[in-house]
């Protein structure tokens, strides 16, 4: 099972998919996908603390772990 953690001003919202399930990794890429279409940063986290892993701009249905967060808008 993989999890997809996305953070915004509501909170956080986790979406579970099984990667041998075709119709479930759609979903969670088609989610992926939008988010970053709106501008959202996204990291794969490795290991049960998460201190591992790096930013991604593609969608990987094997990752165990993605983390996706809004920009930060300064100025």
């Amino acid at each position: 099972m993989s999890e997809m953690m996305v953070l915004d001003h509501s909170g956080d919202t986790r979406i579970i998919w099984d990667s041998e399930s075709a119709a479930e990794t759609k979903a969670a890429r088609e989610h992926f996908e939008s988010l970053m279409a709106k501008q959202y940063l996204a990291f794969r986290a490795e290991g049960k603390d998460g201190l591992k892993g790096d930013q991604i701009k593609k969608f990987d249905p094997s990752a165990e772990r993605l983390i996706l967060v809004p920009r930060m808008v300064g100025g």
